[in-house]
């Protein structure tokens, strides 16, 4: 009964609206499960080195920067279609992750066939929300959306713990400094096999939610790109945004995989403890934002995060014993996790300079061109660092990153009409007219 008024009630939002739901949260459970497994997988199966490391991530981030022409020529399909193929390529690749074994070629193409379908979909979902939500509730859709997502997420990784449940505990990890190599963490494969197939098979059932839904998502519209000089300071923020994130993303697993030897139930918990602070964090943070301004937030993100580089440079050079090293760099890894969240000041500062609604969503979409970009060329040079000199000083450099974030930051001001709530010139003209 309980479950026919809940989908009753999401059936009045829109009729597709609870299928949507259902492969939000689908997808969102194929997430969990490739966060928490594809890191421990990549070093358990391969050791790669740290320059292989870093010049991976470009291939998983190339399909974010061909986004914009992947979806151009998939224009004519509607967008319910699209996604429904996305997520039906997705789900090829995490199947194809179990089967591969150490095949790297195969590998490569897999990790690219899993970046084409993760990053079309997610222009998709957000197009979709918006479009559910009309003109009056589009926050509202946005906030159910989001907390469906986590909630599956939050699955994936409980899947991950009982998959990887009763595991042999791995030798105690060598001192990173002496040079030995550490031994393979999960030695029984089919784990990760396992775990592959079930989230291809939750992605085979989004797929089909997504082809089933009618009446939304009329055709995929290729993004306008807006790049003007008044919008610079956001641009540059958005730079240093996607270095600071793909840092984090590429090493800041592999730094617990390699050096600490971290088993995959480990990052299932500060996953799924990650997910529950920023239930209660994130709508938190988007109110202290309102409060205080989008200034004073970036500048406080951009020391937190020097503070977190900080962490990770000193972990094993602390005079303590190797667990309460890991357990220092646990609590920092879930702390640079929930602080992406502060980053929607980043956002909600485009909204307020922005002269047009078109001006808006151009320059989002520039945003997130220039963190892929990034995001796509960074942990080459990382990677390389690592390799050439220490972990160390790869965290000390992003520390210097996280610097001249706190220096830009500084820089932000909100126009005076908006501050204080008055029209903006351009509407007093308007107005006039």
């Amino acid at each position: 009964m309980l479950v026919r008024r809940l989908r009753d009630r999401l059936a009045a939002v829109h009729p597709a609206f609870p299928g949507y739901l259902l492969a939000i949260a689908f997808m969102a459970v194929c997430g969990g499960i490739f966060e928490n497994t594809y890191y421990n997988y990549l070093w358990d199966q391969f050791q790669i080195g740290e320059k292989t490391r870093g010049h991976l991530e470009l291939v998983r981030e190339f399909p974010g920067l061909m986004n914009v022409f992947l979806l151009a020529l998939l224009a004519a399909i509607p967008e319910t279609r699209v996604a429904a193929i996305a997520a039906a390529v997705t789900a090829v690749a995490m199947a194809g992750f179990g089967i591969a074994g150490d095949n790297w070629i195969a590998f490569l193409a897999l990790t690219l066939a899993w970046g084409a379908g993760s990053h079309i979909i997610m222009p998709i979902n957000s197009s979709l929300t918006m479009e559910m939500g009309g003109e009056t509730s589009k926050g509202r859709r946005l906030g159910q959306v989001s907390a469906v997502s986590v909630m599956g997420s939050i699955i994936g990784a409980a899947i991950v713990l009982v998959v990887f449940a009763s595991m042999a505990a791995p030798e105690a990890p060598p001192d990173p400094l002496a040079g030995s190599r550490p031994p393979v963490l999960v030695q029984e494969m089919w784990r990760y096999d396992t775990s592959f197939g079930i989230a291809a098979g939750f992605c085979i059932v989004a797929a089909w939610f997504y082809w089933r839904m009618r009446g939304v998502g009329s055709a995929t519209k290729r993004p306008r790109l807006v790049f003007k000089r008044q919008y610079w300071l956001y641009y540059v923020l958005s730079v240093l945004y996607g270095a600071r994130k793909q840092v984090f993303i590429t090493f800041g697993r592999w730094v617990l995989v390699k050096i600490f030897l971290t088993p995959p139930p480990v990052f299932a918990w500060l996953w799924i403890l990650a997910s529950l602070i920023g239930i209660w964090f994130n709508p938190w943070i988007g109110r202290v934002i309102d409060r205080v301004g989008e200034r004073r937030i970036l500048v406080i993100d951009s020391f937190l995060l020097m503070l977190v580089c900080f962490g990770y440079a000193i972990s094993t050079h602390l005079p303590v014993s190797r667990p309460l090293q890991l357990a220092f760099v646990l609590v920092f890894f879930v702390g640079d996790q929930v602080l992406f969240a502060l980053q929607t000041a980043r956002t909600t500062y485009m909204g307020k300079i922005a002269e047009s609604k078109d001006d808006l969503t151009g320059s989002l979409s520039m945003g997130v061109t220039l963190d892929h970009l990034v995001a796509a060329t960074i942990p080459s040079l990382g990677g390389w660092i690592w390799w050439r000199y220490s972990y160390e000083w790869l965290f000390i450099g992003a520390g210097g990153i996280a610097l001249l974030m706190a220096l830009f930051a500084n820089m932000v001001r909100v126009p005076k009409h908006v501050a204080t709530g008055e029209e903006s010139p351009r509407q007093k003209a308007a107005s006039a007219e």
